[in-house]
């Protein structure tokens, strides 16, 4: 049994003594995260992911991590998240329904020219081959137009996820933000930690919170200078959005009330 200091933090599945200030454990390289999955709801680490950024180590969900136990979500952030993973399930539902029919569509292809090899070329059978191959291609082609176009739907969503949770941090914050330290506080590079800056600054979501440091004094982004400035107006919408949703939920139902004396 891995012996350690008196008091020292252990990891919740190997109980190895953990180093201050880590947040995967040195021996079995289990997260030591506690927050719930918005997506399962359970309490688990996350992993890095090339498309996702971060998933749960359990449902695979994409999910962002805050390194920091004093900041308070405010929750916004959990709808976002849940339309990247209902856009990431649907792509992968429609290439797989695309990669189908196309392999369908060639196996009918070589079919077709065996019999015209065995059987003189005739027009119907001709007819019979295009009736037969041209609807499996009109789906494969029309399934993988679906699985692209669910694709282009994850990024925006994720984009406004995270500028949800940043502006979260940075109204938290006791101090004017740096890129240092919501880099530490959501673990990204300090590049990622400056676009974020650089986004809440141009929707200006949190006045006096970013640090003039960051930004020379000046905005990083201008009106109309780069497609970033859409990217955070779009995130921003979708942010907005899924609020005005959530809140929309948690309105009770009114029923109308009738006196009976004034029937």
């Amino acid at each position: 049994m891995n012996q350690g200091p008196q008091g020292a933090a252990r990891c919740r599945v190997c109980t190895a003594t953990l180093t201050p200030g880590s947040d995967r454990c040195p021996q079995c390289g289990a997260d030591q995260g506690t927050e719930s999955c918005p997506h399962c709801g359970a309490v688990a680490g996350v992993s890095a992911h090339g498309e996702l950024r971060f998933r749960c180590d359990v449902c695979g969900g994409p999910r962002i991590p805050v390194a920091n136990a004093r900041v308070k979500r405010s929750g916004r952030e959990a709808p976002l998240l849940q339309k990247a993973r209902a856009a990431a399930s649907a792509r992968s539902v429609w290439r797989a329904a695309g990669v189908a029919a196309s392999v369908l569509l060639g196996f009918e292809l070589l079919l077709l020219a065996v019999l015209l090899l065995l059987f003189s070329a005739s027009v119907g059978l001709f007819t019979a081959g295009l009736l037969t191959t041209a609807p499996v291609a009109v789906f494969a082609l029309w399934a993988l137009r679906r699985a692209k176009a669910r694709g282009r739907d994850i990024a925006p969503a994720l984009d406004a996820a995270w500028v949800s949770v940043a502006t979260d941090v940075a109204r938290q914050a006791e101090r004017p933000l740096t890129a240092g330290a919501l880099a530490r506080t959501l673990r990204v590079t300090e590049p990622q930690a400056e676009e974020l800056l650089a986004l809440l600054e141009v929707n200006d979501l949190v006045r006096g919170a970013v640090s003039p440091a960051d930004t020379g004094g000046e905005p990083k982004l201008r009106i109309g200078d780069s497609p970033a400035e859409e990217l955070a107006a779009s995130a921003l919408a979708a942010e907005e959005e899924a609020f005005a949703a959530r809140q929309a939920e948690r309105l009770p139902q009114r029923t109308a009330h009738v006196d009976p004396t004034k029937r």
